[in-house]
């Protein structure tokens, strides 16, 4: 993560913007129904409980927009297990009327095809991108862009140990890439903010039993690949605010 932020400071004269006045921390907060959602949390949806063991995505090309003015997009960040955060580079003289920013990896980066793509294993363990983050297919279709996965008590026991009682739902492909945008929340710029996410949003809608149990769509044509979509659709659902922290 540092090495990043290095990197797109040394870059900055580069890319044309060569006075920085705000670097604006952005930290996700995970929510369900509005409430702090942690790990191995129980929460209820539709009747039935279930909790999360692995809630992991990336965000990248974060920038913001004042009027016709926008700022360069920004790194590519892993946020793990609801861990992480990201950084906002403002230019001089913005202040921004909206925060925009991918649930993904860009598509120069994601797979095979990609301009700036390279095999993960290339990278170091630190890196977002690395193989050692688990978070990668393999070259041709590339990186998983949101991992959710967890337990689900379809029949009551609350014991979570009967079978099929396991969800494991995977995003990715440069298809599935979304781009959410959030307004400023005020006419000030804060120093931190939180980006809630609420997974309740996330699911609003989707069938979670049977086959929407294991999604693992890696190209277009697999049979669970309308999940996928359903699901990356309900991404601007999801992320539904900034707040600004002291």
């Amino acid at each position: 993560m540092k090495s990043i932020r290095l990197l797109f400071f040394l870059l900055l004269p580069l890319l044309g913007c060569t006075t920085v006045d705000a670097d604006v921390e952005v930290v996700p907060v995970l929510e369900w129904e509005g409430e702090a959602l942690t790990l191995n949390q129980d929460v209820m949806r539709n009747g039935q409980s279930l909790r999360f063991t692995e809630i992991s995505f990336y965000i990248s090309d974060v920038h913001v927009l004042q009027g016709n003015s926008k700022s360069n997009p920004q790194s590519i960040n892993l946020i793990k297990n609801g861990q992480g955060r990201f950084w906002v580079v403002l230019p001089q003289s913005i202040n921004p009327d909206t925060f925009y920013f991918s649930l993904g990896v860009p598509s120069s980066f994601n797979d095979s095809s990609g301009s700036l793509a390279k095999p993960a294993w290339q990278y170091g363990d630190e890196n977002p991108l690395s193989a050692a983050q688990n978070m990668y297919w393999s070259w041709k279709p590339g990186y998983i862009f949101m991992k959710l996965e967890g337990r689900i008590d379809l029949d009551g026991d609350a014991q979570y140990i009967s079978a099929g009682e396991t969800f494991s739902i995977h995003t990715g492909l440069n298809s599935l890439l979304r781009t959410i945008s959030l307004a400023n929340p005020s006419n000030q710029i804060a120093p931190k903010y939180a980006l809630k996410m609420d997974l309740a949003r996330l699911f609003d809608g989707y069938d979670l039993q049977g086959a929407g149990l294991n999604v693992h769509a890696m190209s277009s044509q697999d049979a669970d690949f309308v999940r996928a979509e359903y699901i990356s659709n309900r991404l601007s659902n999801a992320f539904y605010a900034l707040e600004p922290l002291p």
